[in-house]
């Protein structure tokens, strides 16, 4: 049973707090696609930090390609980074490949120092209940901005928003302080549209996907990396007793 929730604000302070698990958190928009994909029937997703090698896997692999530059899919992508557009696509039963800079580098950075999960507001309380019933420490990790190198208003929201989740599922687990900050602070959801990142997303006329992004529970899906190599990680659902 959870005993444990923390919160790191950039990747590079959750490397300075063990934890049985990890939830990365890049709401705008990575996680919250990768929520959407599996939570519509994606088989199996490979995260990618770098385009060409995106482009290689999924062409290696028969994949769908999805992705972004600029906030906009590049020429001979299959779809973007977005999460109302992943929510209407035909991915059942397919394997994807998602470009996505920030998402990848915090799930690779840390692989193999627990279990690692990608987290969102989409999958709140199904991610929630999953890590309190089997690890007894937990730390939300913010992806952050520029690389991981900047502090992000929308995944400091949405990691709040999972902490009040992860506290619910474990009324008992102990809050470290920047959790207990995250936890507590009100307004969550509205804090993620008005992040700087959201009025670049705004600007590229995708105010959509920042409403879907902050709505709780639209996916029951468990990402877990469960494969990390150089510049990429591959994600596959857990099975919980929700399906």
């Amino acid at each position: 049973m959870l005993e444990r929730i923390d919160l790191a604000m950039l990747p590079a302070e959750a490397e300075a707090m063990p934890s049985e698990a990890y939830i990365v958190v890049d709401v705008l928009r990575a996680t919250t696609t990768i929520a959407t994909l599996f939570a519509g029937g994606m088989t199996s997703l490979i995260a990618a930090g770098r385009l060409e090698l995106a482009r290689h896997l999924a062409a290696a692999e028969g994949r769908l390609l999805m992705g972004e530059v600029g906030g906009l899919p590049p020429a001979g992508f299959d779809f973007g980074n977005s999460p109302v557009e992943a929510a209407a696509a035909p991915v059942a039963g397919r394997g994807g490949v998602l470009f996505t800079t920030n998402g990848t580098a915090a799930l690779c950075l840390l692989a193999g120092r627990g279990a690692v999960f990608a987290g969102a507001a989409a999958n709140a309380t199904a991610l929630a209940a999953y890590v309190a019933g089997h690890f007894r420490s937990a730390t939300i990790v913010c992806a952050g901005n520029a690389a991981g190198a900047r502090f992000s208003l929308e995944d400091f929201a949405a990691g709040g928003l999972l902490a009040g989740a992860l506290s619910e599922a474990a009324p008992g687990a102990a809050l470290g302080d920047a959790a207990a900050l995250a936890r507590h602070t009100p307004d969550l959801a509205d804090l993620i549209g008005l992040s700087d990142h959201a009025a670049i997303v705004r600007g590229l006329g995708l105010a959509h996907d920042i409403d879907f992004a902050s709505r709780l529970d639209t996916s029951a899906a468990v990402p877990m990396v469960v494969a990390c190599g150089d510049g990429w990680a591959r994600i596959e659902a857990v099975m919980t007793s929700a399906g």
